[in-house]
């Protein structure tokens, strides 16, 4: 196996591995809503939607909460930044910190 074959696997299987994650995410929205939803209709509004509407949203559910997860995730960003904006505040990014161990220069 060359080196450009291995590399083409690794992050083949990095890119899966990440889709993997966002289709079960994708999937629990989708489920959490799917209840939500007959909830809704059995205790609030008591009139009970055709099951093709509610197949119909939550498809259209899992749409957006994927294609929303994708985006967020291709532009660089991680859940910590999104959490900084949500808060309005602004987190130690540890991997940057630096620690100076010798001593000072002046």
């Amino acid at each position: 196996m060359s080196a450009l074959e291995h590399t083409y696997n690794i992050l083949y299987c990095n890119i899966f591995e990440s889709m993997e994650k966002l289709l079960i995410v994708a999937a629990i929205v989708m489920f959490l809503f799917s209840m939500m939803k007959v909830f809704e209709m059995k205790y609030i509004s008591k009139q009970w939607t055709p099951l093709k509407h509610v197949i119909r949203d939550a498809a259209m559910v899992f749409g957006a909460s994927f294609i929303g997860l994708f985006l967020f995730f291709q532009v660089n960003g991680t859940l910590s930044d999104f959490m900084d904006v949500v808060t309005d505040g602004k987190a130690l990014n540890l991997k940057a910190t630096q620690v100076f161990t010798d001593e000072p220069g002046f």
